[in-house]
Formats: C-alpha cells, structure tokens, sequence
C-alpha cells in the first residue's frame, strides 16, 4: 500500500512539474496574442457608416465598402437605410436639396464613427448649382453621393455596371476627402478634382496627386 502511495505521489510531482512550466508559456502566448489584435485594431479603430438613402442594391453597397476600406485602412460599416428623402425634393427642379439630406443624416446622431457617408439614387442638386455627384459638410464629417448621373442609361448610352462602380467609387472617395479636410484640387487627373460633367469623373479616376496625398497624410497624423 506504502509503495503504491509513494509512486502515486512521484507520478503527482512530475505532473505539477510540467504544469508549472505549461502555464507562464500559455500567459505568454496569450500576452501576444493580445498585442498583435490590439495593433491591428489600431491601424482599423477610424470607422466609416455608409448609410443607403432610399434603397441601393446591395452589391453597391458591399462593393462601395470594401473598396474604401482598401482606400482609407479604415472599418466600414454599412448602417440602417434611411427613408427615401421626400422631405429634400424641389417640385420645379424635379431634383433633391443635397444639403438637406446631409442635415437628416447628422440628425442620426450615429456614435462610434468618424465619417458618415450617405448614398441615394436621387438626382441632386444645391441652389448655386444645376446638379451635385455629391457634397460634404467638412466640419461635421458628414457626405452624401448620388448614383444617378453616374449611370450610362442617364446620358442615353448603354448600361455598363463596371463603369457605373468604378464612377461610384471615384466620387465617394472624392466626397470622403473633403471630411479628412481636402478641398477641390486645380489637378484634373486628382480625385479631388471637381467634377462638372461625368467626363471629368472618368477623366481624374479614384487616386489622389501627390500634393493631396501629402495633405491627407499630415491631416490623418494629425487626428491620430
């Protein structure tokens, strides 16, 4: 009974033995582990809100999502869709006050994001303008885009959905600019460039000039 007893408590000790060592290399993994999600929630923490004004198809959106947060390095979310905005309609214009939808928007009150971008598929416009792709308020961080003149079946052409994306994306990007503190750009080829004709969209592309970028980057830094 006394050697069983013995070799019971050796086979105890050797347990404990190993035990102790497992338990400060878990501790330790578990210490890194920890670092490399909270450096990556570092370089993600700015979070984005597209919010659809009326309903927008679904690959818009998730498409929009992903390509600006390849864009900017920043979180995406897509937020609850807003009523169709009848409360911005100009009956004579036939057309929608822009900064009113931007008002209902800032309305939300939304917490948890730096950016909200709003998207509608209603032709906009502002009163010292015939028409806006967009338009953003660069102290509340607010935007919203209009998908409408960025179709082709707009100018009476043939639909094409990869250029309707990609002219999506340009102006959202564009729209998104002016909350980090951009301001239009004289370069034609940047995407800060203002846009009097869908021709100018196509033109400048989604990219910023190398001044713009510069900016961008001071004013991110600056904010981070």
């Amino acid at each position: 009974m006394t050697v069983v007893f013995v070799k019971i408590m050796i086979s105890v000790l050797k347990y404990c033995r190993k035990f102790s060592i497992l338990i400060p290399l878990l501790l330790l993994m578990g210490n890194a582990a920890t670092k490399t999600n909270y450096a990556s929630n570092i370089s993600m923490r700015k979070k984005v809100c597209i919010i659809p004004i009326g309903t927008i198809d679904k690959e818009i959106l998730h498409n929009t999502q992903k390509e600006l947060e390849d864009r900017f390095n920043v979180k995406i979310d897509i937020g609850r869709q807003l009523e169709d905005p009848a409360y911005a309609y100009h009956k004579q214009k036939k057309q929608y006050h822009s900064t009113k939808i931007l008002k209902r928007i800032h309305k939300l009150g939304l917490t948890g994001y730096d950016r909200i971008l709003g998207i509608a598929d209603v032709d906009l416009y502002v009163p010292e303008r015939t028409f806006v792709f967009g338009e953003a308020v660069i102290k509340k961080k607010v935007a919203v885009i209009s998908l409408t003149r960025l179709r082709q079946k707009f100018y009476d052409l043939p639909e094409d959905f990869t250029l309707f994306k990609k002219r999506i994306i340009i102006e959202a990007v564009h729209e998104l600019g002016h909350t980090y503190g951009l301001r239009h750009c004289t370069n034609n080829k940047c995407v800060m460039f203002l846009s009097s004709n869908v021709s100018d969209t196509d033109q400048k592309g989604a990219v910023l000039c190398s001044n713009c970028k510069t900016i961008m980057e001071d004013k991110r830094t600056m904010t981070n």
